[in-house]
């Protein structure tokens, strides 16, 4: 009996995400007994709809209001489930999250012994692994459908070169200061993705200060009230920027619903050799597809061709002809590092309309 619990469990779940990468198999039912007790399995079934209220949830029950409040405390505290509330009606709902990336975030900065830890970011890395031979295996039908059935998850943010912090003066209001100007609740959180590659032996090769994400507003008070995060001010949140642009991370808004005319609930700044959406894409998971605004531009006269750009590159838009540095505009997404880091000052961003950057998914040689 226990383990069909397990199993149902892990279809509710695969159910919800509405990702098609995921299947409710061993994998997937090993890292919901690493987070979950039964008891809290069994009460996820009652979440055949992902989006239920307290009173819904109290109807499927029949739990006291007490138990139930600290059953859904115990599940958020592990970032299984988010309230948040629904602006229309004006009631808390409580939703079932996904594995990617909401409980590979969540799971993985959360508080608790390195040993579970180094075993949770096993578990993605597997899950990974499987979501990608699947792809590979029914690459000729899938490619197109990625095309056409998947949107552009997050919007680029360009590194601003100005972006500097004089002593006890304001900052001027470039694009990532302003997003974080919007905002009176702000959590940072250990970013997931260099921790998971520090928990699997291959630590980030841009940085090594892993606390560089932001959650805000609703979000952000999910993330302090459960532990995921902690509360920061504007003015901190602004010189963590400044630390990562130095570092030549990507700044990567995410928006409510994934849509971005709402507002951002999260801002991250990301590098090519941790970032989940970036080793999804290389490893032949899913496409990489975002908006952007930019689009970066060669100085042929300064330009020495030194590779920097060549080498920083997250999506390898960049490359050389007769030692000067060359960029494919179609796979630019207008991040600013190859601006940033550039040592003869040779690239600047250009602001254009905005743009859809889509990368199909390649085709990717399987390792053991």
């Amino acid at each position: 009996m226990s383990e069909k619990i397990w199993l149902k469990t892990a279809k509710i779940i695969v159910r919800a995400s509405g990702h098609p990468l995921f299947k409710p198999n061993d994998t997937m039912i090993n890292l919901l007994q690493t987070l979950l007790t039964e008891d809290q399995a069994k009460f996820l079934l009652n979440f055949r709809n992902p989006i239920l209220t307290f009173a819904k949830l109290k109807q499927k029950t029949a739990m006291e209001d007490n138990a139930l409040k600290n059953m859904l405390d115990s599940i958020m505290d592990e970032g299984i489930i988010l309230d948040m509330l629904n602006e229309d009606s004006n009631i808390i709902e409580y939703r079932l999250l996904s594995p990617f990336p909401e409980f590979f975030e969540h799971t993985l900065i959360k508080e608790g012994t390195k040993e579970k830890r180094k075993k949770l970011a096993k578990i993605y890395d597997k899950m990974l692994k499987e979501a990608s031979e699947m792809i590979q295996k029914n690459y000729e039908t899938i490619l197109p459908l990625f095309k056409t059935e998947m949107p552009a998850y997050t919007r680029i943010v360009p590194i601003d070169k100005e972006l500097i912090i004089p002593e006890e003066e304001t900052l001027p209001f470039y694009e990532v200061s302003k997003i974080v100007d919007r905002y009176d609740t702000i959590s940072l959180s250990r970013c997931p993705c260099k921790f998971e590659k520090e928990l699997l032996d291959d630590p980030c090769k841009m940085t090594t200060d892993q606390f560089r994400c932001f959650h805000f507003g609703t979000l952000g008070r999910y993330y302090i009230e459960h532990g995921f995060g902690k509360p920061i001010t504007k003015e901190d949140a602004k010189k963590i920027l400044l630390e990562a642009v130095n570092d030549g991370l990507v700044h990567k808004a995410f928006h409510y619903n994934s849509d971005i005319n709402k507002e951002e609930n999260a801002l991250c700044n990301c590098c090519k050799c941790c970032c989940i959406l970036f080793q999804s894409y290389y490893r032949g998971v899913w496409p990489f597809h975002t908006k952007t605004s930019y689009i970066a531009e060669i100085d042929e006269n300064t330009c020495t061709g030194c590779g920097t750009c060549v080498e920083k590159c997250p999506t390898e838009a960049i490359y050389l002809i007769d030692n000067i540095s060359n960029i494919d505009k179609s796979k630019c997404i207008g991040c600013g590092v190859c601006v940033a880091l550039c040592p003869e000052k040779s690239r600047t961003l250009l602001k254009t309309e905005l743009r859809s950057v889509y990368l199909p998914v390649p085709k990717v040689v399987q390792s053991d």
